[in-house]
């Protein structure tokens, strides 16, 4: 076959073949769903390629529909130029028996004996003993009944059984409009389709119900229609030379509009409407529809008339197009969808009402949110959709009832649908941030409003999230826990949402680094931005961007029709089916915040009563002093006491007011405070708001009699995030000051100082720091001082060691170590008793650390007139002059960042002991 000559329709049949038949070659076996993948590709590459043929580009233009085909002629589309395999099966009696054919015979009784007899050329079957019984051109039964007839005659006692063996090939000829015209091998029980299979099949402009089959003594027809489903199988046997002709196409009608099997069919002279609706499978409705007929006249012009009834005859080229009884709207039906165990339509004049709809609060699925329900209804007169708010809470009560309408469809929601609206991803969109989540029709939705209106009638959704400016915009900070705020706008970088945030930053590549620094703050942040953004989002859909925003299909049953489901996504279920649904519940919306459980924007519907707000922020916060409500309202503020809850019930809110329970700061810290060491009873001890150090400690039992106050270490965590920023800092500080240095200096000896350099710029910068405050712990001096006395904070360290009785002499010295300590001992006198100090150390920077965390520099210790008392506990520290040990500027510039690391690095050790 000429390859050159292929259309890249046989091209694609052929790889589908390849594609599902042969097994890749990694050596192992396709799953189902891998094989029935790739057929699905393959016949989605073969829709691409399929050109239509002038009578189906003719019916489609006047039926406007672009899917119309000719029916029955991918009866043949497999490959089947092979010859056929074994034959397996009984044979009917009416086989004719040809020359070639093998019979087996057996016999059973007096003679026991199998034998297997080819029908000779003269036509005869000779089998034994028995006399030749002529066999070709007669049927099998005929034969059977003759060979046992010849049994009983020859062998008494003997029965006989006769079945056909293997069969006689036989050459035919095809040709018309086949693809692949000529002759054929096949068996003798080979029927027509099985030759125009291996022709390739019947092009479609050949006649499919009137192929003849041209043998010796006339021409029979048959209809193929048959084996599709309509009328009756042809049975026809081939014989040895026949000849198939396949003539061209008959007359056509088409059929489109609401009927199971669309398609264009061939048809005989006299068919009815009635008979060419069932080649099509029939109506999808059973009654009302319309039969429009488009028919050619004999001026050649295109009229429509209507069918009178369905046994009139059509004529050839009608294209019959079976419509509806109404434009798709349904009547008497209401639809319920959403949060219910049980969605789907109902007739209204069973549920008139709402309540008759859901039923009672006890039929409800648990979590529902009932201060609001959308009902979709519409315009008598526009036919335009209408979003009505329904207050579950009343509507439940009937007080008022809410009556229903035909085609209405009421939508009930859950609390974790009603989460979403407080989650990071819509408070960005409403502030017209770049969405996180392109694939939710329902942010697409509410962000195309939100860009066209530029109204705040959104803004509710970002009363209770603290908004920044970050990078010229507004964005969001925090949900609720300010407390994080003195450590700067580092506490608000990923917002309170990580999901939306890695969105954000993987759709912003300029924002790529960022965007990697907000996952890897995820976990600590969730834990301080409160209950909004943690709360679990239902998945829905997925979609192009193109038709998100557009309204659900829905069928007769209120189900979501085939073509509009979508895999899952990360926005709730219920408004992927209808986007629309969640700009209005943010509309109808109010702000709660203050003293609840689960602070955030709640839609209602109507008016609805402080109580029942706080019922669904999931109540008030116990054992808060001083409660009041402050209202605020496009009338005014207000401000109320609430003594209980009960004082709420009298309370009117509606949609768009903003409520805050505000109560008195809690008595008690967040956290306790640590005392260890010389107390009477150390331990974790809870604090109250402004309690200070000397209260601690008497409630403790006071200090041991081996305590040594001096020396109290008290640590605290703002002090040391200060502290390790300051750490930090100074690293930054150096690493700039060494790349000055190297950049101006060059050689091994400057580039091997410079690393050396930056070894120790690293160390430093590793160090955690200890955030150690310098107080007064002595009882007897806060009693005297109590402008001394500390404040207490949550997650507050105190250690009282016991009195101690060295001192420490570091550095620079001859013999560093510990010294007792000896009253009115000096500085110098310590110094001396290590040896001196070295000629390499510096002694205009000696220094001694005390015991409470100070400083004091010794400059003139080596001489007589310095006597400075050193307490017990003391450290001496003296560090080494490395100036005169170098000439080079590189080194003295290193130099001097070396020093100044050195003093660093014990300072932080020394303070953290």
């Amino acid at each position: 076959m000429n390859t050159s000559s292929v259309s890249p329709l046989d091209r694609a049949r052929a790889d589908n073949n390849s594609t599902v038949d042969q097994q890749p070659a990694t050596g192992r076996l396709d799953t189902i769903e891998e094989q029935e993948l790739r057929r699905q590709q393959s016949r989605a590459q073969l829709d691409r390629l399929y050109t239509p043929s002038p009578i189906e580009r003719e019916f489609r233009s006047r039926l406007a529909d672009p899917t119309l085909r000719q029916f029955g002629y991918d009866l043949f589309q497999s490959d089947a130029r092979t010859s056929p395999g074994a034959l397996t099966g009984s044979v009917s009696d009416s086989y004719v028996v040809g020359i070639g054919d093998e019979l087996v015979v057996q016999f059973q009784g007096a003679t026991n004996e199998s034998r297997t007899v080819r029908v000779d050329r003269e036509g005869r079957l000779v089998v034994g003993a028995l006399a030749p019984i002529p066999a070709a051109g007669r049927t099998i039964g005929s034969v059977r009944r003759d060979i046992a007839a010849q049994t009983k005659r020859t062998l008494l006692g003997t029965e006989v059984y006769v079945s056909l063996g293997s069969v006689h090939a036989i050459t035919v000829f095809v040709g018309g409009e086949v693809d692949r015209p000529g002759q054929f091998n096949l068996t003798s029980l080979s029927d027509v389709g099985s030759a125009l299979a291996l022709a390739g099949g019947i092009r479609r402009s050949g006649s499919l119900r009137n192929v003849r089959i041209v043998r010796a003594g006339g021409a029979i027809s048959v209809d193929l229609y048959g084996l599709l489903g309509i009328g009756t199988p042809p049975a026809t046997r081939l014989q040895d030379g026949d000849r198939i002709i396949v003539p061209v196409i008959g007359d056509t009608v088409a059929v489109a509009g609401a009927v199971a099997r669309p398609g264009i069919y061939e048809v005989r002279r006299g068919t009815s409407v009635g008979a060419v609706l069932d080649y099509a499978g029939g109506a999808l409705r059973p009654r009302g529809n319309t039969i429009a007929i488009s028919r050619i006249d004999a001026g050649g012009a295109e009229v429509f008339v209507k069918a009178a009834s369905l046994a009139s005859n059509i004529q050839p080229g009608d294209a019959i197009q079976l419509v509806g009884g109404s434009a798709g709207g349904a009547t008497g039906r209401v639809v319920l969808r959403g949060y219910v165990q049980n969605p789907g339509p109902r007739p209204l004049v069973a549920v008139p009402m709402v309540r008759d709809l859901v039923g009672d609060v006890a039929d409800l699925r648990f979590d529902t949110y009932l201060p609001m329900a959308v009902l979709i209804r519409r315009d008598p007169i526009t036919a335009s959709r209408e979003f009505q708010p329904v207050n579950l809470i009343d509507a439940l009560r009937s007080r008022p009832p809410v009556a229903l309408r035909s085609d209405d469809r009421l939508y009930v929601f859950s609390r974790t649908d009603i989460a979403f609206l407080n989650q990071t991803p819509v408070r960005r969109v409403v502030l017209r941030q770049a969405n996180p989540y392109p694939e939710c029709r329902s942010l697409a939705r509410l962000e195309a409003l939100v860009s066209d209106t530029k109204s705040p009638r959104f803004d509710v959704v970002t009363r209770g999230a603290l908004i920044v400016e970050r990078n010229g915009q507004s964005d969001v900070a925090v949900g609720g826990n300010l407390q994080s705020g003195r450590r700067g706008d580092e506490a608000f970088r990923t917002g309170g949402d990580a999901l939306a945030a890695q969105a954000v930053a993987g759709q912003q590549a300029g924002q790529a680094q960022a965007g990697q620094a907000q996952a890897g703050q995820l976990q600590s942040n969730q834990s301080q931005y409160g209950q909004n953004d943690q709360q679990p989002i239902a998945m829905a859909s997925n979609r192009a961007s193109s038709d998100r925003a557009l309204p659900t299909d829905f069928t007769d049953d209120g189900s979501i029709a085939a073509s509009d489901r979508r895999p899952a996504s990360r926005c709730p279920a219920v408004f992927e089916e209808e986007p629309d649904l969640l700009p209005v519940l943010i509309e109808n919306a109010i702000g709660v915040g203050g003293a609840v459980r689960s602070p955030g924007a709640y839609p209602v519907a109507g008016s609805i009563s402080a109580r029942d707000v706080a019922a669904i922020a999931q109540g008030l916060i116990p054992n808060v002093d001083a409660l009041t409500l402050d209202l605020t309202t496009a009338r005014g503020e207000q401000r109320i006491p609430v003594a209980d809850t009960i004082a709420l019930t009298g309370v009117t809110i509606r949609s768009g007011d903003d409520l805050r329970f505000n109560g008195a700061q809690p008595q008690f810290e967040s956290g306790g405070v640590l005392l260890t060491g010389e107390f009477e009873r150390p331990g974790l001890y809870t604090i109250r708001k402004g309690e200070k150090l000397s209260e601690l400690i008497a409630r403790a039992g006071g200090m041991s009699t081996l305590a040594y106050p001096y020396g109290t270490i008290f640590t605290r965590r703002s002090v040391k995030e200060a502290q390790q920023e300051g750490i930090r800092r100074t690293g930054r500080e150096l690493t700039n000051a060494l790349l000055a240095v190297s950049a101006r200096k060059t050689g091994s000896g400057a580039t091997d100082s410079t690393a050396s350099a930056a070894r120790l710029i690293e160390q430093l910068s590793s160090v955690e720091a200890p955030g150690r405050v310098v107080i007064e712990a002595d009882p007897r001096a806060l009693a005297l001082r109590p402008d001394l006395d500390t404040v207490l904070e949550s997650g507050d360290t105190i250690y009282v060691p016991k009195r101690p009785n060295f001192v420490l002499a570091l550095g620079d010295v001859s013999n560093p170590g510990a010294l007792q300590f000896v009253a009115g001992k000096s500085a110098r006198e310590y110094l001396g008793e290590t040896g001196g100090t070295a000629k390499t150390a510096d002694k205009r920077r000696i220094f001694l650390v005390l015991p409470n965390g100070t400083a004091q520099p010794l400059r003139n210790v080596t001489k007589r007139a310095e006597n400075i008392i050193v307490p017990p506990g003391s450290t001496i520290i003296v560090p080494k002059d490395i100036d005169p040990l170098f000439t080079l500027d590189i080194v003295r510039d290193v130099s001097g960042i070396l020093g100044t690391l050195i003093t660093s690095v014990a300072t932080i050790a020394l303070l953290a002991r």
